[in-house]
């Protein structure tokens, strides 16, 4: 059966920073070993590939040099029999927990791939761990436990699990339990069931993508002219119009001068865009002729994050006492827009299952759908 846990967690190795940064509690602490955030901001990744043993990667922050030895770690997986699916996610949970915290850690998360059950886990966790289990059924409500309840860095672990159910899964209810158990809740927002390999790809790709998401805080600054009135009401449109009442994607507010002389938008409205500003935004500066504002998180329609592309079309409107909005043909964007990104770091493990059920070709396209996943984190 092959799984694949991707794991946002702590990490244990920063080459550009001193090589391995252990610490902390093992064993599953709540709450990550090291969290005073000493690590390098970025993408940390660590692999490990199961079947009879676990085969263990370390987590490193991704670069070029990293990059390259996790593709040929991957390349090298081979397959075998037993499943330890339950004690790979129990692993990776411990790795959290025992690891160090880099800066600005904003996402700790798991991603699960199965093709199948576990088989092996609840006999190695009794000869490794002392435990006294007598089916995986014990096991997986420990797994369950930890993933609802433990934090790293204070950040709640999100776990996702793929699932492709097998021709040798011979008691469905107890795959639909696994499958469940390894997940957070509710499950129709961490269960994703697939029905091809084909699907996989896409999967892999869509985490890769919502993990850069979550990891980039996108700010667009725009600076004006200060209205020569308090209140005065402003719109800028973001898509190509000419008829302001046209637009489907805006930032309106009303300008006020604040009693420390810094001016601030009020009433701000976010239509067809998101930010995580709100509806009062404080200038990030006031000048004698120009005022600046900064709006974070910014989204676009599509809840992606901003990019130069979206302030290729910028206008700025006023509305008068009429109520009838005109276009400031004097402002242009050109210098006065502008969108820059901040990074904030995700840490991740993803787990490989190795075993035999899954055959050679169906492991081949796994295994590169694995390194696909690499080269989108470190391309974002």
């Amino acid at each position: 059966m092959l799984m694949l846990a991707v794991v946002c967690a702590a990490c244990t190795k920063d080459p550009e920073n001193g090589g391995n940064n252990n610490g902390g509690n093992g064993g599953g602490g709540n709450g990550g070993g090291g969290n005073g955030g000493s690590l390098n901001t970025g993408m940390y990744l660590g692999i490990i590939g199961f079947n009879t043993e676990l085969h263990i990667l370390p987590i490193t922050l991704l670069n070029e040099q990293s990059i390259s030895e996790i593709k040929t770690f991957i390349d090298g997986l081979q397959m075998d029999d037993a499943t330890l699916l339950i004690e790979s996610v129990y692993t990776s949970l411990d790795l959290l927990s025992s690891s160090g915290i880099p800066r600005d850690l904003i996402n700790v998360s798991i991603l699960n791939f199965t093709d199948g059950m576990d088989e092996g886990s609840c006999n190695y966790s009794n000869n490794h761990h002392g435990t006294h289990y007598t089916n995986e059924s014990q096991y997986l409500q420990v797994v369950t436990q930890r993933i609802l309840n433990e934090k790293i860095a204070e950040i709640p672990i999100e776990a996702h699990t793929i699932a492709f159910k097998g021709a040798d899964v011979y008691d469905e209810q107890l795959f639909e339990n696994t499958i469940n158990g390894i997940s957070s809740l509710p499950e129709s927002q961490y269960v994703h069931r697939v029905n091809d390999f084909s699907e996989v790809q896409s999967y892999f790709r869509e985490i890769a993508e919502n993990l850069h998401q979550t990891s980039t805080n996108s700010i667009l600054t725009m600076r004006f002219p200060v209205p020569n009135n308090s209140n005065t009401r402003l719109r800028f449109t973001f898509d190509p119009i000419d008829d302001v009442s046209q637009s489907q994607q805006y930032i309106e507010g009303v300008f006020v001068m604040g009693s420390d002389g810094n001016g601030v938008l009020t009433n701000v409205q976010y239509v067809g865009l998101g930010s995580s500003s709100g509806g009062t935004v404080t200038a990030s500066s006031t000048g004698d002729v120009k005022v600046e504002f900064k709006f974070e998180g910014m989204k676009d329609a599509n809840d992606n994050n901003f990019t130069t592309s979206n302030i290729e079309h910028v206008k700025k409107w006023t509305r008068l006492n009429n109520d009838t909005w005109v276009h400031n043909s004097e402002w242009h964007s050109s210098g006065n827009t502008e969108v820059n990104n901040e990074y904030y770091s995700s840490l991740i493990i993803m787990n490989l299952d190795c075993s035999l059920s899954l055959g050679n070709e169906a492991f081949r396209r796994v295994q590169d759908a694995a390194k696909d996943f690499v080269d989108i984190l470190r391309t974002n």
